[in-house]
């Protein structure tokens, strides 16, 4: 159901969610009995001391003093905090975490900063430098608690199978939805010592099948692409994950390269120098954000990239749908690209 409605990547609608399970005062007529689950599968050194759920407050876009908003804020009488940063598939915003941390160390007592990601992502550099929070994860902290949640609402059938249709919706969305009869056959079946062989091999080879399929199915675009815009195309390798590859200009000088690169668990893209031969001076830079924030895109850096900005890790699905049977991400690949020859045009950074 969630599914259908199209819940997938939409974070706000994400943070509704789990904003009504936490509240006390939600719907769900369990009071703070979800809140103080989640609150179980937390290291104690990640909640505030004297945190109590059962006279907490529940908020969701909560505007901070410097106009920032908040995913996710809990506080309770005892002036305690937990602030959630919910992302899926969103870059972080200008140093987003620390700013949420000098608004929580002049609004509360005490206060807990997590960073809810599909994976348990960390935050980038320039967000989470220096600041105190706790990577949490749809993929295991989330679905732990929905079982617990499930657990708790027996007695609720509208709630309980809500909940069942919520946990089942993040397991095919972090690609956990394999029932445990159809896995325990195909273990059984690979377990036999006929087979143990060509198991081995399978495993040992499927990476390389997404480096077949990218140098047959993308790579071909990829290069008649950079062909009629005078690029040079080099492609690096492909996963289940992502398809890395950069591309060169002659104006660059060996300076700048567009990169799609996948580190730390994110994909992403962006405008990249190598900072042994090359670096963008402030005023450079500062110029490319601005033209990067005039076509409607968030600001991001990372190491050696001036600018990036995150997309959605591919999966099997992703790779059938949009890249054997479409060409749905080598066209939102030529996109993102001519939009950062348009910047670079523009401003001759190089």
């Amino acid at each position: 159901m969630f599914r259908i409605c199209g819940v997938n990547h939409y974070e706000n609608t994400h943070s509704a969610i789990i904003a009504e399970l936490l509240n006390p005062q939600g719907t769900h007529s369990l009071k703070s009995e979800l809140l103080e689950a989640f609150l179980s599968l937390i290291d104690k050194d990640f909640v505030p001391t004297d945190f109590n759920p059962s006279n907490a407050t529940v908020y969701t876009e909560y505007t901070t003093t410097d106009k920032g908003r908040i995913d996710i804020l809990i506080k309770d009488a005892n002036k305690n905090a937990l602030i959630i940063e919910n992302k899926i598939y969103a870059a972080d915003q200008n140093e987003q975490l620390k700013r949420y941390e000098q608004f929580a160390k002049k609004e509360f007592k005490a206060y807990q900063i997590y960073y809810l990601t599909l994976w348990g992502n960390e935050p980038s550099l320039q967000s989470g430098e220096e600041v105190n929070y706790l990577t949490i994860s749809y993929a295991d902290t989330i679905i732990r608690w929905l079982d617990k949640c499930i657990a708790l609402s027996a007695r609720l059938p509208l709630v309980h199978e809500t909940l069942i249709q919520y946990s089942n919706h993040l397991k095919i969305l972090t690609n956990q939805d394999m029932n445990a009869k159809n896995q325990e056959e195909i273990v059984k079946t690979l377990a036999t010592s006929d087979n143990l062989e060509a198991a081995q091999s399978v495993f040992l080879n499927y990476p390389k099948v997404f480096d077949y399929l990218a140098k047959q199915y993308f790579n071909p675009k990829m290069e008649e692409f950079a062909h009629q815009k005078g690029l040079k195309y080099h492609y690096a390798k492909a996963d289940e994950s992502y398809i890395k590859f950069e591309l060169f200009k002659c104006e660059f000088k060996k300076k700048l390269e567009i990169g799609f690169e996948f580190k730390k668990g994110s994909y992403f893209y962006g405008i990249c120098h190598n900072s042994e031969n090359y670096e963008l001076s402030s005023e450079n830079k500062k110029l490319l954000h601005k033209k990067i924030e005039e076509k409607g895109i968030s600001i991001n850096e990372k190491e050696w990239y001036p600018f990036a900005e995150n997309i959605k890790i591919l999966t099997i699905t992703s790779w059938e749908n949009d890249i054997v049977n479409s060409d749905n991400f080598f066209e939102s690949c030529k996109q993102r690209i001519e939009i950062l020859l348009e910047i670079l045009k523009e401003i001759e950074l190089y």
